[in-house]
């Protein structure tokens, strides 16, 4: 299926009307265009209605929404994803000289097992995962480092990210939340990011 007419939430929608609640609040819209936006995102029934909404209001790294394929390249220079974005599958994120952080705490994933390709050139790649999600590092590096800090999930059939690509004088870092501990016993914490 695709991305762009896949269910919307609540929450997505309330992501969109915070964004048209700022843009009234300082002006770039009116009343009038805030309640017109604001009927059509309460009305959305999927993701591809919402990124138009407020496509003339924020710069497209900065959209509540985004559905964009685009590969995420940090040529000599930083790039990032944040927020909630759908991740398609056979992504490409690269750093050349530069640096690109990818956050995916709030990502949409189309598929349970999700591949990546993330290359490092004398550059770096920070991902962020949410609890619960497997790992796992393939690809190769040379003077260079490819590492995770994810831990084997308790999920019986946990979401898999997958990270192939090389690192060729640079880094390529996986990040996951740290398990809190209590007297060893593990807190109990709500669940959210990736296909939630």
């Amino acid at each position: 299926m695709s991305p762009d007419r896949l269910r919307a939430s609540d929450t997505d929608r309330e992501r969109v009307l915070r964004v048209l609640r700022d843009a009234a609040t300082d002006g770039r819209i009116d009343l009038e265009e805030f309640e017109e936006r604001s009927s059509l995102a309460q009305e959305a029934l999927t993701l591809g209605e919402l990124p138009g909404i407020t496509a003339d209001l924020l710069p497209a790294e900065r959209q509540p929404i985004r559905l964009d394929p685009q590969p995420l390249v940090g040529l000599f220079g930083n790039a990032e994803r944040r927020g909630r974005w759908v991740a398609y599958p056979g992504e490409y994120a690269v750093a050349v000289l530069g640096r690109v952080d990818v956050d995916m705490r709030e990502a949409l994933l189309m598929h349970s097992h999700h591949r990546m390709t993330v290359t490092a050139v004398l550059g770096r790649v920070e991902i962020d995962v949410p609890e619960g999600v497997e790992v796992r590092l393939t690809g190769w590096s040379f003077l260079g480092r490819r590492t995770t800090t994810a831990r084997r999930s308790d999920v019986s059939d946990p979401p898999v990210l997958e990270i192939g690509g090389f690192s060729l004088f640079g880094v390529v870092r996986v990040r996951a939340p740290r398990r809190r501990r209590f007297l060893g016993w593990r807190r109990g914490t709500s669940r959210r990011g990736i296909g939630s």
